[in-house]
């Protein structure tokens, strides 16, 4: 609720004119994060999962950004942990949809398929990417990122922050920039 406050502040002082306060795809993803980690009793576990969804949902319609695989990954990881593992109807009704635009929209990085396999009930992980498993090297592991088509990765940006750099410092090196 706190990360949800300040958020709501953010955007008030943004519409009154502070433009340093605009929120951004990185503001809601910190939202659900904060929820994903709200682990204390079914109440704010509740109050959570309200919470996680409501962000998501107006993250979507959002002048401030889009979703990406971060926070993707992030809503998986609060349905993950705020819905109980034996209610697997609404685990279904959440994560479906979900990692399906997830796909539409080309962010499905390595931190969406790490907290798919956690967030869906076995039967849907299967039926989701299960054709994908088949040519992973480890199927225990799940599926690799290699495996997915392009499409459901192509607006995902560089997981690793410096990779981009080192490339760029790498090429300076080999005197090819």
């Amino acid at each position: 609720q706190q990360a949800l406050r300040i958020l709501r502040k953010m955007d008030k002082l943004y519409q009154a004119g502070n433009k340093d306060a605009r929120p951004s795809t990185h503001s809601y993803t910190s939202v659900l994060n904060s929820c994903a980690f709200s682990t204390d009793c079914e109440l704010v576990r509740k109050k959570a999962l309200d919470t996680a969804i409501f962000t998501f949902e107006e993250l979507k319609d959002s002048p401030y950004g889009k979703p990406n695989h971060v926070t993707y990954g992030m809503f998986l990881r609060a349905v993950s942990n705020l819905i109980p593992t034996d209610d697997e109807l609404r685990r279904r009704s959440v994560v479906e949809p979900v990692f399906l635009q997830c796909c539409k929209d080309g962010q499905v990085g390595e931190i969406v398929l790490k907290q798919l396999r956690y967030a869906a009930p076995d039967d849907l992980y299967q039926k989701l990417i299960g054709d994908f498993l088949v040519s992973s090297k480890s199927p225990t592991r799940g599926v690799r990122i290699e495996d997915i088509p392009h499409e459901w990765k192509c607006n995902v940006r560089n997981e690793r922050r410096g990779a981009r750099r080192n490339n760029g410092k790498n090429k300076m090196r080999r005197g090819k920039m």
